[in-house]
């Protein structure tokens, strides 16, 4: 799921924006990544590359915030 995600930042730093469900795909993958870490108590292994997926993310419709706030929801405790 988490390389899911960072495929689609990289796609969008090679070709540009893109549209909004394409963003609205890639939040909710890296919410179920998140949540399949945090059930399973795995965020101290996860978290350096889950905050650089979020980290690294384009601006585009608000896809970046998006990310830090699911981050934060999950990832700090």
């Amino acid at each position: 799921m988490l390389y899911y995600v960072e495929v689609g930042c990289r796609f969008t730093d090679e070709y540009g924006d893109i549209n909004e469900p394409f963003y609205n795909n890639m939040e909710s993958m890296y919410e179920s990544a998140l949540k399949f870490i945090a059930k399973n108590k795995e965020q101290q292994q996860y978290s350096e590359r889950c905050h650089q997926i979020a980290k690294n993310a384009v601006e585009g419709w608000g896809f970046r915030d998006q990310l830090e706030g699911l981050f934060d929801d999950y990832m700090i405790s």
